[in-house]
């Protein structure tokens, strides 16, 4: 089966706006880098629908496309900050949403702390990745408001492993399968699947937490 052919969020969105724009006004801008991030959140719900169909991910793809996203977040920090999830957004796969969100948030902080370009894009690959183990359990575990009972909460609790094990059977780096597995570790040991605390926990885990 033939794969889409891929297209760089941002060059997609250059690509189909208006030639001739300039982007000197706020309005301006601001609908620009939501139509960015709109598109980054398609390519992230492409990216888990391919690993749930075919068991892949195109890692070069996805390294490229995190290094053109800590730049983007890099220069439009202020407005991508912003951004709450439209109508449609609101519509796609949690996971999708709070993959994207939290993928912004620790590039913001990464930038934040001086982490290098190398490193902060791993930090986004891992919190783009943080919960794909969520792909093999029941949606209704995390697509509900309702309190879960022990044994759920005891499933969903899987996830970090689940991950972990998905992300290491396709040779991502340890540093990003270390971030998958503890992204759910706390400071003072409560955390799970390890209980893990302090400087035991990964570096990516810890800012994924946050």
């Amino acid at each position: 089966e033939k794969e889409d052919e891929y297209v760089n969020p941002i060059k997609k969105v250059m690509e189909n706006s208006a030639p001739g724009i300039v982007l000197n006004g706020e309005d301006a801008r601001m609908k620009m880098v939501q139509d960015v991030y709109n598109e980054y959140l398609n390519y992230i719900e492409r990216l888990f629908t391919r690993y749930a169909t075919h068991k892949t991910i195109n890692q070069e793809e996805l390294f490229e496309t995190v290094k053109d996203l800590c730049v983007f977040i890099k220069e439009n920090k202020r407005y991508v900050l912003r951004i709450m999830p439209s109508a449609e957004a609101r519509s796609k796969n949690f996971l999708v949403i709070h993959s994207m969100r939290s993928t912004v948030l620790a590039i913001t902080i990464g930038l934040e702390l001086h982490i290098p370009l190398s490193k902060l894009i791993e930090l986004g690959v891992t919190c783009i990745l943080h919960e794909i183990g969520m792909i093999r359990l029941p949606p209704q575990l995390y697509m509900t408001d309702k309190p879960l009972t022990s044994i759920e909460r005891a499933h969903i609790s899987t996830h970090p492993l689940i991950g972990f094990n998905i992300i290491k059977s396709l040779n991502f780096p340890l540093s990003i399968q270390l971030g998958v597995l503890e992204h759910h570790e706390k400071e003072n040991g409560t955390g799970y699947p390890r209980k893990l605390s302090g400087d035991k926990i990964s570096t990516y885990a810890k800012i994924i937490s946050v």
